[in-house]
C-alpha cells in the first residue's frame, strides 16, 4: 500500500476529526464509569495528621518543565460519586514539557489536573485515562463501581498523555508525542505529581497508586513493568496491553465482516436479532456449566471446549431474518473469534471467548463502528511505521481500512525507521510480561476483564496470566491476580455484575497484607442491559483465575450461593503450538482430551504439518475404535504386519474405507489432500445423500471425483470452505484440519 509523505500537508483536516471521534474516545476505549451501586465494603487509607492544602499557595509550585495555570478551592459536594458528596478539596492545573514539534510544528505539553483533599489519607493515585487520551478527565480515581481514589482520601492526578484532543489522532506523526501517549508522560508526571504531594501537605506520600481502565489499563500494566520504584498497587480494567496487535486486528476483522455485509453499514454483517440468536445458542451449551443457567457463563475454558457456531447455531434455510445465520455468515463469526492471522496464518492478536455478552449495544460498536472511525486513526497515525496518515473523512478512511494490506500493517507495529525510534509494540507495551521488578519490589497488582470485551480481548489476558503463573512457580497470585467478568462488555455494561469495589480491595493487600481470595461484584441497576428477570441486588463472586465461580446451594441472586473452584476435569495436554487464540486451538485440545492424537514427545502438536495416508487411517481407527482382529498377512506389499499402523491400515482396507493402489502398493507415507479426507469421511459415514446439480464452491466442479463426498460434507457443516468460497481440495490436509473434520463430524454423529 502506498504511503502518504510525511509533510504537514498529511494533517490537512485534523481540525475536524471532532466530527469523527471524541477528544478522548478513540480506538480504544476511555474509562467507562458505572452508575452508583447500593453496595459498597471500600475502605480508607492509612490517615494522616496533616494539614489541609493550602490552596493559593500551590499557585507558586515550582517544578522543572512544570507551569500552574490554576490552583483554587473546590467546596464539598461540586463533585458526587455513586451519589455521594466528595468533600472539599484543592485543584491543581498545569503542564510540562512545553515544546514545539519540529516534525509537524505543533504546539505540544503534557497537560494535568491534581486534586488534593482536604482530608488526605496520605495516600497517592495516579489516574490513568483510556482512548487515544488527549483530554484531561477529571481526576477522581474511579474505577470499577466502588468508591473512588477522592472520596478515600488519595491525591489523584489525571492527565492528557502529551496532546490535546485537537491533535487526535495526528500527534502520532511526532515521534515524542508517541512516546509520550505510550509510556512517557507518566513517568514524567510522577516525580512532580508527588513533589506537589509533598508541597501541599509537608510530607511524601506512604502508598503511591495506579489505575485506569481500557488504555488507562494499558497505561497501569506498562507502569507496572516500567514504574514499580515509584507505585505500590496497580489496578488495571480492561487493559489493551497488546493494542497495536488489537488495532490491527479490529481492521482485519472489518474486511471479514465486509464479506457478509448486506450493506455500507458493518452492522448488516450481523444484526442486532442475530446476535440475540447467537447469545442463546453460548447459552445453550454453556449457561449451567457453572452449576446454575442465570444467564451468565462462568466456566469460558469449559465452553469454549464444547461450543460450536457451525454446530449450535441454526443455518438459514433461505433469506436470513434473524432466526438464522447463513453458511456464510457462520464460517466469518468463527474466523473472527479463532482471532486474526496474517495471509500465511500467523497470528496477529487473539481469540475472543464465546460470551453471551455480545448482544450489548457497545459489542456492536466496537466491532462494526470503531475499526473505520477509531482504529483506522490509530493505525494509520500512531502505531505503524512510517505512518500511513490516511485522510480524515468516513469514505476514506473506509476505503484505507477495507483496502488495507494487513501483513503489511502487521509488520508496521513492530517496524522502527528514522526519527521513529521505537516501534509502536517496544512504546506502548509493557516490556517485561513477567513482571518481575513488581514481585521483586513487594508490588501488587490486580487486572479485572470482562468476557464479552469487543476489542480487547479476554482470551489474550488469560493467555497472559498462565503464562505468568507458569514463570514464577505455577501461581502468581501472591503478587498478580486475574479475573474475568461473564457478559462484561468493554470496561463496564453488557449482561454483566460489573460494578465492585477492586480499588479498595487493593489498598488492603498492599497497605494491610490481606490478600484477596476473590470480589464481590454486584449489578448496576442504572445498567439498560441487564435482564429483567435478574434480581436488581444480583451479585457474583469474581473468582482469581482460573477458578470458576460455582453454585452450590442457596439464594441464586447471592454472591455467597457461589465457591470458586478449580476446574477439577481431567488433564489435557498443553502443546507448546498450540497456544489459546491460535487457529485450530479448540479442536486440536479435543483431539487430545479424547484421546486421538497426544502430540510429539517434545510437547507440540505440529498442526500445519501435512496427515499421511497411513495417519489418516490411524485417526479414524482410534475414533471408531472398532472390534478388529488384524490379519497376519498385510493386504499391502509396502506395509508391514509389524508397522505402527499396521491395524488401522487393515481395518480401513477391509471396509472399504481407504483403498490402495493397482500396483499393490498402499503408499503410507503419502499425503492426503482435502478432498480425499472428504471422501475418506464419506465412505465411513455411507450416508444417503444426493449431491446437488450446483456446486456449492467456486473451485469445485460439478460431478469430480470428490464432489459427493465434499457436497456432503457442506450440507453437514462438517466443513464450509474458506471464506472466499472455495474448498481446495486438492490442498494437503494438515494436522489442524484434521482435528476440526473429526471434531465436527464427532458433533454430527452425536447430535451434540
Amino acid at each position: 500500500m502506498s504511503r502518504v509523505p510525511l509533510r504537514r500537508a498529511a494533517v490537512a483536516g485534523a481540525a475536524a476529526v471532532g466530527l469523527l471521534l471524541s477528544s478522548s474516545g478513540m480506538a480504544l476505549a476511555g474509562t467507562s464509569v458505572p452508575a452508583a451501586s447500593a453496595t459498597s465494603t471500600a475502605t480508607v487509607g492509612i490517615g494522616t495528621s496533616a494539614a489541609a492544602p493550602d490552596c493559593a499557595a500551590l499557585s507558586g509550585f515550582e517544578f522543572e518543565s512544570t507551569t500552574i495555570t490554576g490552583a483554587e478551592v473546590v467546596a464539598a459536594g461540586t463533585l458526587t460519586n455513586r451519589g455521594e458528596d466528595i468533600g472539599e478539596h484543592c485543584l491543581v492545573t498545569g503542564q510540562m514539557n512545553e515544546r514545539t514539534s519540529p516534525v509537524d510544528g505543533e504546539e505540544y505539553a503534557i497537560g494535568f489536573e491534581m486534586r488534593l483533599p482536604k482530608d488526605w489519607s496520605g495516600q497517592y493515585l495516579y489516574q490513568a485515562n483510556g482512548g487515544l487520551d488527549g483530554s484531561v478527565s477529571t481526576a477522581l480515581g474511579r474505577v470499577g463501581g466502588g468508591e473512588s481514589g477522592l472520596q478515600m482520601g488519595m491525591a489523584v492526578i489525571s492527565s492528557d498523555a502529551g496532546h490535546s484532543g485537537s491533535q487526535n489522532p495526528t500527534f502520532g506523526l511526532d515521534p515524542q508525542a508517541r512516546l509520550d501517549y505510550g509510556y512517557q508522560a507518566v513517568g514524567t508526571l510522577t516525580p512532580m505529581a508527588k513533589a506537589l504531594v509533598e508541597e501541599a501537605y509537608g510530607s511524601a506520600p506512604e502508598y503511591s497508586y495506579l489505575t485506569g481502565g481500557s488504555n488507562g489499563g494499558r497505561h497501569t500494566m506498562v507502569g507496572a513493568s516500567r514504574y514499580t520504584d515509584e507505585y505500590d498497587g496497580f489496578l488495571a480494567l480492561a487493559p489493551g496491553f497488546n493494542l497495536p496487535q488489537a488495532a490491527v486486528a479490529q481492521l482485519w476483522g472489518a474486511q471479514q465482516w465486509n464479506t457478509v455485509a448486506t450493506s455500507d453499514d458493518l452492522n448488516s454483517a450481523l444484526t442486532p436479532p442475530e446476535r440475540v440468536l447467537l447469545a442463546e445458542a453460548i447459552l445453550a451449551q454453556c449457561d449451567d456449566l457453572d452449576g446454575l443457567a442465570d444467564g451468565l457463563v462462568q466456566d469460558q475454558a469449559g465452553c469454549g471446549e464444547i461450543f460450536s457456531v457451525a454446530d449450535h447455531v441454526p443455518t438459514c434455510e433461505a433469506d436470513r431474518d434473524g432466526t438464522c445465520l447463513s453458511e456464510e455468515q457462520k464460517a466469518v463469526v468463527t474466523t473472527v473469534f479463532d482471532g486474526a492471522t496474517t495471509s500465511d496464518g500467523t497470528a496477529v492478536y487473539s481469540s475472543f471467548p464465546y460470551d453471551p455478552g455480545l448482544v450489548q449495544p457497545g459489542w456492536g460498536s466496537w466491532k462494526f463502528d470503531s475499526p473505520i472511525s477509531r482504529d483506522s486513526v490509530a493505525v494509520g497515525y500512531i502505531f505503524s511505521t512510517l505512518p500511513y496518515a490516511p485522510a480524515l473523512n468516513d469514505q476514506a478512511l473506509r476505503d484505507f481500512v477495507l483496502n488495507l494490506d494487513i501483513d503489511e500493517a502487521n509488520a508496521s507495529i513492530y517496524a522502527t525507521e528514522g526519527i521513529y525510534t521505537e516501534s509502536a509494540m517496544e512504546f506502548m507495551t509493557p516490556p517485561d510480561l513477567e513482571f518481575n521488578d513488581l514481585k521483586a519490589s513487594g508490588g501488587k497488582m490486580m487486572v479485572i476483564h470482562g468476557a464479552s470485551d469487543g476489542v480487547f480481548s479476554s482470551d489474550d489476558t488469560s493467555a497472559w496470566y498462565r503464562e505468568l503463573n507458569e514463570a514464577h512457580g505455577g501461581d502468581a497470585s501472591d503478587f498478580v491476580q486475574y479475573y474475568e467478568v461473564p457478559g462484561m462488555g468493554h470496561v463496564s455494561g453488557g449482561p454483566a455484575t460489573d460494578q465492585h469495589d477492586a480499588l479498595a480491595a487493593l489498598v488492603s493487600w498492599v497497605e494491610d497484607g490481606e490478600q484477596p481470595e476473590r470480589l464481590e461484584a454486584w449489578v448496576n441497576p442504572a445498567n439498560e442491559q441487564v435482564p429483567e428477570d435478574w434480581s436488581s441486588e444480583r451479585s457474583r463472586p469474581l473468582c482469581i483465575y482460573p477458578a470458576v465461580a460455582t453454585y452450590t446451594g442457596g439464594d441464586t441472586e447471592s454472591a455467597a450461593s457461589f465457591e470458586c473452584v478449580e476446574d477439577a476435569g481431567p488433564e489435557v495436554p498443553e502443546f507448546s503450538d498450540n497456544l489459546p487464540g491460535s487457529p485450530y486451538y479448540t479442536p486440536v485440545q479435543w483431539m487430545a482430551r479424547t484421546g486421538l492424537s497426544l502430540g510429539y514427545a517434545d510437547g507440540t502438536f505440529r498442526k500445519s504439518q501435512a496427515v499421511t495416508r497411513a495417519e489418516t487411517a490411524a485417526f479414524l481407527y482410534r475414533y471408531i475404535q472398532p472390534d478388529f482382529d488384524a490379519p497376519e498377512e498385510s493386504p499391502f506389499s509396502d506395509v508391514s504386519e509389524n508397522s505402527g499402523h499396521f491395524a488401522a491400515i487393515a481395518w480401513a482396507a477391509a471396509e472399504e474405507i481407504t483403498r490402495g493402489y493397482a500396483d499393490g502398493t498402499f503408499r503410507p507415507g503419502t499425503s492426503v489432500t482435502r478432498g480425499e479426507f472428504a471422501t475418506l469421511l464419506y465412505r465411513l459415514e455411507a450416508p444417503d445423500h444426493h449431491a446437488p446439480a450446483i456446486s456449492p464452491f467456486k473451485d469445485l466442479p460439478v460431478g469430480g471425483s470428490n464432489y459427493e463426498a465434499i457436497t456432503w460434507l457442506a450440507s453437514e457443516g462438517i466443513s464450509l470452505g474458506d471464506t472466499d468460497g472455495n474448498y481446495n481440495q486438492t490442498a494437503p490436509v494438515s494436522r489442524g484440519h484434521i482435528s476440526a473434520f473429526l471434531q465436527r463430524y464427532d458433533a454430527f454423529v452425536t447430535g451434540d
